[in-house]
């Protein structure tokens, strides 16, 4: 069973002008930020063993960025909920990211109730799941 941190956790890549913006965010609503830059960075956490609630990922990456980036985070155990973000959120973008198991899609610029509620659902769905699993154990 994984014990659950008192803080929501979130880990997050984004461009380095992005990151203030984002941290004060997502602080404000008592999460923890941690910022990746690339896959190796979040093989580096993984192995940390760190429970990360929410993963918070930009739709615009290099193809081989965003599978290695993916495939990662579908390791991390338990997974977190994962919000993709984007300019533009077409339904290919926004049913792709479901069908892979990403939780929801926030279209950029976003305010800070939008992030903050994203970030809330999708932390409260993982600890949902996380109940559910441990329940079935």
């Amino acid at each position: 069973m994984v014990k659950e941190p008192d803080e929501v956790r979130i880990l997050a890549l984004a461009p380095v002008e992005a990151q203030t913006q984002i941290r004060r965010q997502l602080t404000a609503i008592g999460a923890a930020v941690d910022f990746i830059g690339n896959a190796n960075e979040l093989h580096r956490l993984a192995l940390s063993r760190i429970l990360y609630h929410v993963a918070l990922l930009p739709a615009a990456l290099p193809d081989s960025g965003w599978w290695s980036l993916w495939g990662e985070i579908t390791l991390l155990n338990p997974r977190p909920e994962i919000l993709v973000y984007a300019h533009t959120a077409s339904f290919e973008l926004w049913s792709g990211v479901l069908e892979l198991g990403g939780y929801d899609v926030l279209v950029e610029p976003f305010t800070d109730e939008e992030l903050q509620g994203a970030v809330l659902r999708a932390a409260q769905s993982f600890k949902e799941r996380c109940a559910s699993e441990n329940s079935q154990e």
